[in-house]
């Protein structure tokens, strides 16, 4: 059993600011069944040739590839083609399903595309409007030291984090901003509980509840 209004909780932030940790450590404190959904879940589902994990692969070019990034030693970045565009508008399209359905969801970070984020901030604002879904837009920042010292870490592609940090924030208006710098991951995930429990009461205390 969920609330008649599901949560939708989207984690934005660069590579290796601690989205997916976070994420686990709300769906285990929630009372609700939160699904994952977000870009790992997102590139799991791409055909290899259409990847940037395989080398050779025929059609990078149209999905998603690495990019070293001109003038700046060791950073990267992913680069979406017109079929990689067309899979970001789906993923978006299948979280408002989700909502529409009545299953809350996390959004387990998003690509750094403007156009795939604007859409799909459009279309969460529109549900969290007509009363259909409450909506959370939380962004992740850190520096780049810290950045690039989770990257080692964790070994995430290199270079991506200091791409990211060059970049507008994916969301234009989000309803939280955590600085993660300093911070261990019960202490990133307390700030954001608290957040949560205040407008989504359902969250801690069960469907029961409402929301």
């Amino acid at each position: 059993m969920t609330p008649s209004k599901p949560l939708c909780l989207v984690i934005n932030g660069p590579s290796a600011a601690g989205k997916s940790t976070l994420t686990t450590a709300i769906q285990d404190r929630a009372e609700i069944a939160l699904l994952r959904f977000g870009l790992d879940e997102l590139f799991r589902m791409v055909p290899d040739h259409w990847g940037g994990g395989l080398p050779g692969a025929r059609h990078s070019d149209r999905g998603f590839r690495y990019e070293d990034v001109e003038g700046r030693e060791g950073v990267r970045r992913i680069r979406s083609g017109p079929d990689g565009l067309l899979m970001l508008r789906a993923m978006n399209a299948a979280v408002v399903a989700m909502l529409q359905a009545g299953q809350g969801v996390i959004v387990d970070g998003q690509a750094f595309e403007p156009e795939a984020n604007q859409d799909l901030e459009a279309r969460l604002r529109e549900l969290d409007g007509h009363g259909a879904a409450v909506v959370e837009i939380v962004e992740l920042r850190s520096t780049d030291g810290e950045l690039e010292d989770r990257q080692r870490r964790h070994r995430h592609p290199a270079g991506l984090s200091l791409f990211h940090s060059t970049q507008p924030p994916q969301s234009a208006s989000p309803d939280l901003v955590i600085d993660t710098t300093g911070l261990d991951a019960t202490q990133v995930a307390d700030r954001l509980w608290d957040r949560l429990v205040a407008v989504y009461p359902a969250i801690a205390t069960g469907p029961t509840s409402g929301a």
